[in-house]
């Protein structure tokens, strides 16, 4: 609250400020942030209760999407922070010029991502902060009073309503200034207590025979939870779906999207936002990861049987931290959950303002009036997110959800930037391709729960099937409906100088030539860097579970690797410098 106070004036002077403070940030602060927003209450939940039940090899859910991060500030970082657009959706006008078929794009994409999306994800971070909150603080689940049709608030929701509240007041006041700055102190906050307790857990059951004989006698234990891939000697639906995940499901995330954009948007220069995302990439996949997966896979020693898996992390908290450090864990877990939810409010009600208030309902005002409405539209997504998370069962199957809808836009949204016949009206189809064959495949292809309590994971048939239905769609209408290079094309083109290809014809007719080498050596940047990240990932992760030598020979292989990333940016400086 005090960091918002701090910040109240110069947030309020524009919606620049409010949104993208000031496009002042450096590398560090925007890259932690966005780390501390990806760390709520939920990840911990999710990631420890997937690898409890699932295995090891199941988070390549979410490593896969280190990939398309890297590519991200390798490829797209730069000429985001080039187009000096405020939100990702304003991109559209800016790609494709103003128009009918513009304005209904950015309108739908500022509503389903800014509300839809927004709130399912604020409702799974609410979810998993009950779990948390109610395990450790031992609150009673008896119900104080009913809001009809809506929830039956115990204690637990009172502690939630508080933390919503103080999230919207300081989030509110300062704008993205007060999220990040607020982010960075609830980022080692959370890293602190996290990592404290994956300690103690490991060096507990290290104890008399061992971490691996103790981990075997576990009555929920398979050695198949300690494989970091499926197996490769027969073809199955896991090693299907880990296919789907490095080959396909992280295309969505590769141009960038949501508040990684913002933050990008609001750093100082082009090379801040390469840089922040780099950051964010290695925190997000090298820092991070263990603690969690240590903790869940961990908890089958002392918590066998346990119906929610969601419940392991916070039944490990309360069993292992004694008091002080469960009281920093406790505070890191209310911070992990304020820090995502003050994101999600700055950055969806910079959709509803910027892209759908200020441009089609009430234009022409002043800063301080846009910064007003701003605060009133995080009102409202606070209590939609709410209201959502009353529906959300499951954590891990939100997300599910969720990925299926992005995997299907994800080769329009990485083909906008490098070839000049997309336009809006491609992208509209590919956006409701998406919502129908996402809803058909959810509706076709559910996961299948055998008799015996196992489950046939179908998730990775159902991103095949968007990705690929949607391209189908969208790539013909961007063939016929773009026969020549117009002059928003052009003007996109002088602005944005990007190379390649795909915009060959658009020099040609300009006469002004895209960036030379820069796309070749950002490809080699991008397959080093993320090779660097996998190999210092599975590496420590072979070396906690006593790989030794297969955990040496990935650390070596992370050395060479970033001997070879330094070599190619002290070139890429040289080149720059000549």
């Amino acid at each position: 609250i005090g960091i918002g106070a701090w910040f109240t004036r110069r947030a309020s002077r524009s919606t620049s400020d409010f949104f993208v403070a000031g496009r002042s940030l450096g590398w560090a602060v925007a890259g932690t942030s966005i780390v501390a927003t990806t760390f709520s209450a939920d990840t911990p939940v999710f990631v420890a209760g997937m690898s409890r039940t699932e295995g090891i090899s199941a988070n390549w859910f979410w490593w896969s999407l280190a990939i398309g991060q890297v590519a991200t500030a390798f490829l797209f970082a730069r000429y985001w922070r080039r187009s000096e657009v405020l939100t990702d959706v304003e991109f559209v006008r800016f790609r494709y010029g103003p128009g009918v078929a513009t304005a209904v794009l950015r309108v739908f994409k500022a509503f389903f991502d800014g509300v839809g999306v927004n709130c399912v994800v604020m409702a799974s971070v609410t979810l998993a902060m009950a779990k948390i909150i109610s395990v450790v603080m031992g609150l009673d689940d008896t119900v104080l009073f009913t809001i009809p049709g809506v929830v039956a608030v115990d204690e637990t929701w009172i502690v939630l309503l508080v933390l919503g509240g103080i999230a919207l007041l300081y989030s509110s006041l300062s704008g993205l200034y007060g999220v990040v700055y607020t982010d960075i102190i609830q980022f080692v906050l959370a890293m602190v207590g996290s990592i404290s307790l994956a300690v103690i857990a490991y060096v507990d059951a290290s104890r008399g025979a061992g971490l691996l004989s103790n981990l075997e006698a576990a009555p929920d234990y398979q050695s198949s939870l300690l494989q970091f891939f499926p197996r490769f000697d027969e073809f199955s639906l896991p090693l299907f779906t880990f296919l789907v995940y490095i080959v396909v499901y992280w295309w969505s995330v590769a141009p960038g999207r949501g508040y990684g954009i913002q933050r990008l948007l609001a750093t100082r220069s082009e090379r801040d936002a390469k840089l922040a995302f780099l950051w964010y990439a290695m925190c997000h996949y090298v820092l991070r990861p263990w603690p969690w997966i240590v903790v869940g896979v961990l908890s089958m020693i002392w918590f066998p049987g346990l119906e929610d898996a969601e419940q392991a992390f916070p039944l490990m908290i309360d069993r292992f931290l004694p008091v002080g450090l469960k009281g920093i864990m406790v505070a890191a877990m209310l911070a992990a959950f304020m820090s995502t939810l003050d994101t999600h409010l700055n950055w969806g009600a910079s959709y509803l303002v910027n892209d759908v208030y200020q441009p089609y309902l009430r234009p022409g005002h002043d800063g301080r009036h846009y910064v007003r409405v701003s605060r009133i539209a995080m009102v409202f997504l606070t209590i939609a997110a709410l209201l959502a998370t009353t529906r959300i069962p499951s954590i891990l199957e939100a997300y599910k959800f969720l990925g299926v809808f992005v995997s299907g836009i994800g080769t329009v949204m990485i083909a906008r930037w490098f070839w000049w016949r997309v336009n809006a009206i491609s992208e509209i189809v590919a956006v409701a391709a998406t919502c129908l064959i996402a809803v058909l495949a959810l509706l076709f292809l559910p996961d299948v729960v055998h008799d015996d309590g196992t489950r046939d994971n179908l998730f990775g048939v159902r991103v095949l099937v968007a990705t690929l239905g949607v391209a189908a769609c969208w790539i013909p209408v961007a063939l016929f409906s773009s026969p020549a290079p117009n002059k928003h094309v052009a003007d996109f083109h002088r602005a944005m100088r990007i190379g390649g290809p795909g915009w060959r014809r658009v020099a040609e007719i300009t006469g002004e030539p895209g960036e030379s080498g820069g796309l070749a050596r950002a490809v080699v940047g991008w397959i080093l860097c993320t090779t660097l990240i996998f190999s210092v990932l599975l590496g420590s992760g072979k070396l906690i579970f006593h790989e030794w030598i297969a955990g040496g020979i990935l650390m070596g292989a992370a050395g060479v690797t970033a001997c070879l990333l330094g070599l190619l940016v002290r070139r890429g400086r040289r080149t720059l410098d000549g």
